[in-house]
């Protein structure tokens, strides 16, 4: 046998890193063990690479590499060693013997590493790279990291050169690198788990029950048609635009704390102040009117609890950015009635509200697509979408006060079944077994806040002239409002006072001096003084005024019940028309003796009295 010399000394091999045999898992210690004793014989020169590869029965590209990588530091200070004999362990790889190369020419194994070795700018802003690389696709940070490294390769006129002339200019292979550099800082055995103190705001709310609700607006995949009785006999059907599922969810207990339904191609600041405002009032069951439909078990609402349990609110809601959710009037009445903190996020992007995005891939895919009319939209670009639902919806007519009532069931059950992430446990079932925090944010009213939350205070001038006989009296969206407390308050006429306005109901306004002064309650001029009705009816009634349509409220008794009629002589011409006339869910049969919907008229107008109250008698 031929003598070999050694190509490392036995006091530099004897102070090479060891792994601790008991980190090794049981099933990879024998191939640790051949691998080191195969790596001892070529080093000590006992015996050659390819000898030493068969003796003990390893691949001797593998062997090779071992040797290549065991003398050269790794992240820790220390050479790698016998570390490198650990089966899928993680060791400093690389393919240059040193690192005096060039930037490199041409794309291939470590050229990344050569990359950096030969450009010190480069190196130090990736190593002063230390933002999350969580699995999947890169966040925005290293993405401007690359950017900058490719203007920085452009500038010295290294266009020709890797990574400029790959088709990715070197992205994929970057993150590889980053992402190695960081599993091999790790040192084996000395792991400890540390909290990190929370960076940014919506970090602070996280962990505990009711510290997060996330709140989104989807487009069910179902298409509606509406059937319509027009005036001069007969009926139409024409398909609606889109419905919208407006939810608010609790990310720990997964349990929707409150929802909304609208119609239409978009929804505004009011209605997210609505279904927000559903999550304060306490929930009772429905009377069901569709034959078949009930609620299962335990269904319900959080609201629906005990009272201990109902009057819990979340300390933030996390949004995205649509102006819808950014209004002024939102965020007002929001810290004004409901409290808490608005965690605004970009929009399309699931990773920062995780739960609310997943619930309504839950809920597509559990029971909204099976609706009549139920489809899964295209997934690439050119395909089309996929019907689900066996009947179509145009044999199924609309009506948005059953399907609220479908809804409803539907999210009642889902808080009473069982949640994969909840273990065997339904949401409101884990809301029940979680014991009370000391300090819960549930404070009292929830009915007067959820008041409060479609409530806005406006500053408006009090007109009028007394010379000319015009009584005092305020003007608010292009209404006229008159009251008893203002006749005969001519020293009023200019001056400023505070309006509180109930968005959902525009018949009365109450004024105010100050916030603890009150003045009197006006009312709005004829046609607007019978019919309830929300700012969204009253801005779109306007359009079609402004329009010159042929719409006009002059004369009219009821100027809802006029828009209702106008909304069926234009079914058939307008898709405007049908949005709005299912929204105002009025597709029936008019009341010959009124022609307006008897319902509407059922309204109770609430109206406080003006002035203060007194209870010393």
């Amino acid at each position: 046998m031929t003598n070999r010399s050694a190509l490392c000394d036995t006091q530099s091999v004897a102070h090479w890193y060891c792994p601790n045999e008991m980190e090794i898992r049981e099933q990879d210690l024998d191939s640790y063990r051949r691998a080191k004793a195969a790596l001892t014989a070529v080093v000590e020169g006992e015996l050659s690479l390819t000898r030493a590869a068969m003796v003990h029965q390893l691949c001797r590209k593998r062997l090779k590499r071992m040797l290549n990588g065991a003398s050269r530091m790794h992240a820790d200070g220390m050479p790698n060693g016998f570390r490198v004999c650990v089966p899928y362990g993680t060791y400093h790889h690389q393919t240059m013997e040193d690192g005096t190369g060039g930037v490199p020419t041409c794309a291939g194994p470590g050229a990344i590493g050569q990359l950096l070795r030969s450009t010190p700018v480069l190196q130090e802003w990736v190593d002063g790279f230390n933002s999350p690389l969580p699995p999947g696709r890169a966040p925005k940070s290293f993405d401007r990291l690359h950017e900058r490294i490719c203007a920085e390769l452009r500038r010295r006129d290294l266009a020709d050169h890797y990574p400029l002339n790959t088709s990715d200019r070197g992205r994929r292979a970057l993150l590889d690198y980053l992402r190695r550099q960081r599993v091999m800082a790790v040192v084996p055995g000395a792991l400890e788990v540390e909290l990190a103190p929370p960076s940014k705001l919506d970090d602070a709310f996280r962990g505990r029950l009711f510290d997060r609700t996330e709140f989104d607006a989807h487009r069910i995949d179902v298409e509606g048609t509406l059937s319509v009785k027009v005036p001069k006999g007969g009926s139409v059907e024409k398909p609606i635009t889109t419905l919208w599922l407006l939810i608010e969810v609790e990310t720990r207990s997964r349990a929707i704390v409150s929802w909304s339904l609208r119609v239409g191609r978009s929804y505004n600041n009011l209605d997210v102040a609505t279904c927000l405002a559903t999550g304060l009032r306490p929930w009772v069951p429905r009377q069901l009117t569709i034959p078949d439909l009930a609620y299962a078990a335990g269904a319900g609402m959080p609201t629906g609890l005990e009272p201990a349990l109902a009057a819990r609110r979340s300390r933030s809601i996390a949004m995205d950015n649509a102006l819808a959710h950014s209004a002024s009037d939102l965020e007002s009445s929001i810290c004004r009635s409901r409290g808490g903190v608005l965690i605004f996020g970009r929009a399309h992007e699931p990773r920062s509200r995780p739960i609310v995005e997943q619930l309504f891939s839950r809920l597509e895919r559990g029971a909204l697509r099976k609706i009549p009319g139920g489809f899964e939209p295209a997934k690439r670009l050119g395909d089309s979408k996929r019907r689900i639902s066996k009947l179509p919806g145009s044999e199924h007519a609309f009506q948005l006060s059953a399907f609220e009532e479908l809804i409803d069931v539907i999210v009642a059950n889902y808080n009473a079944t069982v949640h994969p992430a909840l273990g065997s446990l339904s949401p409101l079932q884990f809301l029940q077994s979680q014991p009370r925090a000391a300090f819960e944010f549930s404070p009292d009213g929830g009915e007067h806040d959820a008041d409060e939350l479609c409530t806005i205070l406006v500053p408006l001038v009090v007109h009028g002239n007394r010379s000319q006989g015009v009584v005092p009296h305020v003007n608010y969206k292009y209404v006229k409002y008159r009251g008893a407390g203002l006749d005969g308050r001519w020293e009023l006429i200019g001056k400023t006072v505070i309006a509180r306005v109930n968005r959902n109901d525009l018949r009365t306004l109450m004024l105010t001096r100050s916030a603890t002064s009150p003045l009197c309650v006006v009312r709005a001029a004829p046609p607007w003084d019978r019919t309830a009705h929300d700012e969204t009816t009253r801005m779109l009634i306007m359009q079609w005024v402004k329009n010159r349509t042929g719409f006009t409220i002059a004369g009219a008794d009821c100027a809802v019940a006029a828009y209702i009629n106008f909304l069926r002589t234009r079914v058939t011409t307008s898709q405007l028309a049908v949005d709005q006339l299912a929204r105002m869910d009025a597709p029936g049969q008019m009341d010959q003796r009124t022609g307006c919907e008897p319902d509407y008229y059922n309204t109770i107008l609430g109206a406080g009295s003006d002035g203060w109250v007194s209870l010393d008698e």
